[in-house]
Formats: structure tokens, C-alpha cells, sequence
């Protein structure tokens, strides 16, 4: 399986981002977002795939019957593509309710098929357990099956006042939680 299928179905697997929707608030977001100078040497931004995630997964950041006023994503890989991490931040015309409809959303997506960067994809989702975060969290670890290759991936759903905050990351192993919830951490440090 080459790289481009590997990110494309890792960037989709866990909350289907879509590309950032400009408005006045996205610089702010924009400066919110983790770089590439907090990652470990090696590491770079990859702007070259964006997708939505298959079936339930696919647009996850975007609740229905709740107005997202501005969003922001970056993706950064380490050398080889691989990990991946993948952070969205994105504010609602009701933050509260946008939180809630997306963790019931996930809370019920347990299988996953359909298409993912292109090509078929297979999978589960669950929830797991995971420090708490901000006003309120979720964690989930998914399982996808691209092209006969596995693809694990957590994910961190976090709602910080008015902004809510997916983070992924992804790899072809299971994820080093260790490693994750250091991301995370310098993800929420960011987030004003």
C-alpha cells in the first residue's frame, strides 16, 4: 500500500475533517492549531490529502441543526508518513449542543464502512478511557481495514468554552498513548 493511500485513509479514518471554512475567527484558530516546531524532529505538515471519514464517520466535526461559525485543521506526519496526527478546532453557534451531538454520534458508530481517501474501507469504533480534558471530553479508538492494511488510530474530542477540539492520531500500529496524550497537551496548552 503506498504512503498517499496510508494518509489518505488515516486523515479520514477518525472524524472525516473537511477542509477549514474561512471566516473572521480562523486566524485566531489558525494560531491555535499544534506546529510543526512542537512535534519531534522529523516531523512536517501534510497538506496533500484531506477526505471525509466512511460511513458514520464521514463529516463527524460538522453536528447537524448546529451553525459552525469558524474551523481550523492542520496535519503533521513524521518522516514516512506515518504516525499521523490530525487536529481540528472549531466553534459553534452553540458549542454545548455541537459537543454533545458529536460524541452521540460517535457513542453509536460502532461499525464503519464506505469510503475512505478514495478506496474501501472496514472498521470499528469504540470508546476508551481516557484523562479528562478541558469543560468536558471524549476519547474513541477506531480500526480500519484499507486495501488488507490496519490502521489504528485515538482520537480526543475536547470542549474548552466555545471552541471544540478533535485531535487524531494514527498509525499502522497501535497508537503510543503515551506519545498521544503528549500531543495533547501541547494542543491544549495552545487553545485560549
Amino acid at each position: 500500500m503506498n504512503r498517499k493511500i496510508i494518509t489518505a485513509a488515516a486523515l479520514a479514518l477518525a472524524m472525516g475533517f473537511v477542509p477549514s471554512i474561512a471566516s473572521a475567527a480562523q486566524p485566531k484558530l489558525n494560531n491555535e492549531l499544534l506546529s510543526v516546531g512542537q512535534m519531534p524532529v522529523g516531523w512536517s505538515v501534510d497538506n496533500s490529502t484531506s477526505g471525509t471519514g466512511p460511513g458514520c464517520l464521514a463529516a463527524i466535526m460538522e453536528p447537524r441543526g448546529i451553525k459552525q461559525i469558524a474551523s481550523a485543521n492542520v496535519t503533521l506526519v513524521a518522516s514516512g508518513g506515518i504516525p499521523l496526527i490530525e487536529e481540528k478546532l472549531a466553534t459553534f453557534s452553540n458549542a454545548v449542543t455541537a459537543f454533545k451531538k458529536i460524541t452521540g454520534a460517535l457513542d453509536v458508530c460502532k461499525r464503519v464502512s464506505g469510503l475512505s481517501g478514495g478506496v474501501k474501507a472496514t472498521g470499528t469504533v469504540g470508546m476508551m478511557s481516557f484523562p479528562h480534558y478541558g469543560t468536558a471530553s471524549a476519547a474513541y479508538s477506531a480500526t480500519l481495514q484499507v486495501q488488507g492494511t490496519t490502521i489504528d488510530a485515538d482520537l480526543l474530542l475536547v470542549r474548552k468554552g466555545n471552541v471544540v477540539m478533535g485531535i487524531q492520531e494514527a498509525n499502522l500500529s497501535p497508537v503510543n498513548v503515551s506519545q498521544f496524550r503528549g500531543f495533547v497537551g501541547k494542543a491544549l496548552a495552545k487553545l485560549k
